[in-house]
């Protein structure tokens, strides 16, 4: 069913507040996956194939996490002006080019590119902008919806086994590609489904009717 026909139906079946929880639990769940949880898996082929110290490696890391902190009061103000949708749909396109990138990767500096590339997508379109959007449809079940969001990024670790008999049978790189390819097809539709705000479609958090108790 589209978008806004789920909003249009509001008075009947599912509260649209839960379509974002999926929402976001799906895109969680890409995220930690495909990115997040994965990169252990592929760091075994860059050292065999590159010979890189774990020092090196790792240091990619302490950047997304300098990245992170430096971006996150930016991202705020970016969410608010432009909304979840348009963040969202920036952020999977960015970290899927930076995984497509990755799977070129034949250099430190290339490494080190696409790996800030891939961890600026998934800042923007991924934790930030799913948890503030739940937030804003839930009062009362508001900590069982951001939980339930938030379990797709722990249950994408259960994708790194797949990944990385993947990598084993069809190499590390088709592997990111295809990886790459993934988040932008599943993250755009994905991204679709969130509103920043209830109110701006008749509804008050928690599934309640204006005016309503």
């Amino acid at each position: 069913m589209p978008v806004t026909d789920l909003l249009k139906n509001r008075g009947r079946g599912i509260f649209y507040g839960w379509w974002i929880v999926l929402a976001g639990f799906m895109i969680q769940m890409l995220n930690g996956g495909l990115f997040m949880h994965s990169f252990g898996a592929y760091f075994v082929y860059l050292q065999a194939d590159f010979g890189w110290s774990r020092t090196v490696l790792s240091g990619a890391f302490s950047l997304q996490q300098m990245e992170t902190g430096i971006l996150g009061p930016l991202q705020g103000w970016l969410i608010v002006k432009f909304g979840p949708r348009t963040m969202v749909r920036i952020g999977v396109v960015v970290a899927g080019i930076g995984l497509m990138m990755f799977s070129q990767v034949n250099s430190i500096w290339m490494f080190y590119l696409a790996f800030v590339t891939i961890a600026l997508g998934s800042s923007l379109g991924g934790f930030m902008a799913v948890i503030s959007t739940v937030a804003n449809w839930f009062v009362k079940k508001r900590s069982l919806a951001v939980g339930m969001s938030m379990a797709g990024m722990s249950l994408g670790g259960l994708l790194v086994p797949i990944l990385a008999w993947l990598m084993e049978t069809y190499g590390w790189r088709s592997v990111a590609f295809v990886s790459g390819i993934i988040i932008i097809v599943g993250g755009i539709p994905l991204a679709q489904l969130l509103r920043h705000a209830p109110e701006r479609y008749g509804l008050l958090p928690d599934g309640a009717k204006p005016g309503g108790a």
